[in-house]
Order: structure tokens, then sequence, then C-alpha cells
């Protein structure tokens, strides 16, 4: 790598960074938590934080992997 390879590099992870820091705070200044993140606060009612966890970890993969585990199993759907 040549030496422009690397600044650009470091330019890259400090403004990364940055931004992290930048979206990690709230509007007063204060640092966000895991809560914060994971229960939006807590300002989302049960089903609607139950919905996105379940819709973020359904997949082309969950489906076909599910449906070839019941084919190897023997379960009939009908």
């Amino acid at each position: 790598m040549q030496t422009i390879d690397f600044v650009i590099l470091a330019i890259y992870a400090v403004a990364i960074f940055g931004l992290a820091q930048w979206v990690s705070r709230d509007k007063g200044g204060h640092e966000k938590t895991s809560t914060d993140y994971f229960l939006a606060s807590k300002a989302l009612p049960w089903w609607a934080i139950g919905a996105s966890l379940i819709a973020a970890n359904i997949s082309a993969e969950q489906i076909i992997g599910m449906s070839g585990s019941g084919y190897a199993i023997g379960l009939a759907i009908a």
C-alpha cells in the first residue's frame, strides 16, 4: 500500500468513529444506552418490539432451512 492509501484509510476511520459518536448521542447530548437501542427507550408497545425482532430474524435461509429440516425428519404439512 502507498502512503495515500494509509491516509485515506485513516481519514475514513476517523470519519466513521466521529459519525458513530454523533449518532450515539440524543438531542440533549446524553449518551444512548442499549436499552434505548433495543427497546426504543421503552416508548414502543411490547407487540411492536416483538414484531420487529421476529421480522429481523426471518430470512430466506430460515424459511428454506426449516422446510429442508422438516423434510429430513419426515414432517408432512397438509
